[in-house]
């Protein structure tokens, strides 16, 4: 076991929301927005709304995709910093080794 597949399961461990839509859309053809729906921690136990800015969608199930795709990029930009040499500090803040070696 390698410290790719270290990265991949901690990865997979982090909460990043869950993907949902809300009807904020300015223009009327396009009501739909993305949304990332938080749970409360314990730091901030209230549960809160993120909202994915500058996309609006047609329909609900677009706006969830993109909100699905959105937490997918976020997944991977994760996994990219982890696998840094540099971000050792970051590696040991989810419990993984602080080298890379």
């Amino acid at each position: 076991m390698g410290i790719g597949d270290e990265i991949d399961r901690t990865v997979a461990k982090v909460d990043f929301g869950k993907p949902s839509a809300r009807k904020r859309g300015k223009d009327p053809r396009w009501p739909y927005v993305p949304v990332i729906e938080h749970a409360g921690v314990a730091s901030s136990p209230k549960p809160w709304q993120e909202q994915v800015r500058g996309l609006a969608f047609a329909t609900r199930t677009e706006a969830v995709s993109s909100a699905k795709v959105h937490i997918a990029k976020l997944r991977l930009e994760l996994a990219k910093k982890l696998a840094d040499p540099r971000m050792r500090a970051l590696r040991e803040r989810y419990g993984l080794p602080r080298d890379l070696g």
